[in-house]
Parts: structure tokens; sequence; C-alpha cells
């Protein structure tokens, strides 16, 4: 889990590199508080249908129903919401002219350097 916690953060930032870590981190926990308040809150509803039942102890699967039911509504909910912040930072970054864009990308491909790899098997071997 702590491994998928770390990917999940390295990945983001590639992504999304102008977020701070101490921002990428609380809007993590966010979510992940987003995503449980959504699952606790269906296992609420879940379990609040046992009371329109004459066995209750036959319907006991409808908490889970209920929890699964608030979890994804809850990853939805934070998807969603994701989608929304990063559409309104890509138009805050409109300013940001196409001939500027380009001698940006001139100025960092000179800072970029590649070693070259090269893996070989006793079938083949390929270089890059």
């Amino acid at each position: 889990m702590k491994k998928l916690f770390i990917s999940l953060i390295i990945m983001s930032q590639l992504i999304a590199p102008s977020v701070r870590a101490d921002d990428l981190i609380k809007n993590t926990q966010n979510d992940i508080l987003t995503v449980a308040g959504a699952g606790v809150g269906g296992a609420i509803l879940g379990l609040s249908t046992l009371s329109f039942v004459d066995e209750p102890s036959k319907h006991l699967p409808n908490i889970w129903t209920g929890a699964a039911i608030g979890v994804i509504a809850g990853v939805i909910f934070v998807a969603f919401n994701s989608a929304q912040k990063n559409s309104e930072e890509l138009q805050s970054s409109a300013e940001f002219s196409t001939k500027e864009r380009f001698a940006w990308h001139q100025s960092q491909e000179k800072l970029v350097t590649f070693e070259k790899t090269t893996l070989f098997t006793p079938v083949w071997t390929t270089s890059f």
C-alpha cells in the first residue's frame, strides 16, 4: 500500500509538476477522507434500510452494498473535482503564447541529456 501511495505521488508530480508537494499531500488526504466519508455515509444508509424489513439479519449485505455505492460515488466526486481543477489550471496558462512555449521547449531541450542504454539477450540486442 505504501508503494502504491508513493507511486501515485510520483506519477502525479510528472503530470502536474506545478503543484507543490505539500499541496499534493494535503489534496490527497482530503480526497481519501472524502471517499472514506462517502463510504461510511453509504454504509449508514444501508444500515438504515434494515429497519424496514421483517428479518434484518437476512439483509446485512445492504450495509456492504451501501458502503460500496458510497465509495464509488466518492471516487466519482473526487475525480470530477480533480478534472475541474486541472481544466482551471490549463485555462490560466493561456497567457503563455505558442511562440513563448516554443522558445521555452528549445531552452529546456539543451538541459536534457540521455545516456546510451543497451539491452541485449542471446537472441537480440537493442540500443536507445
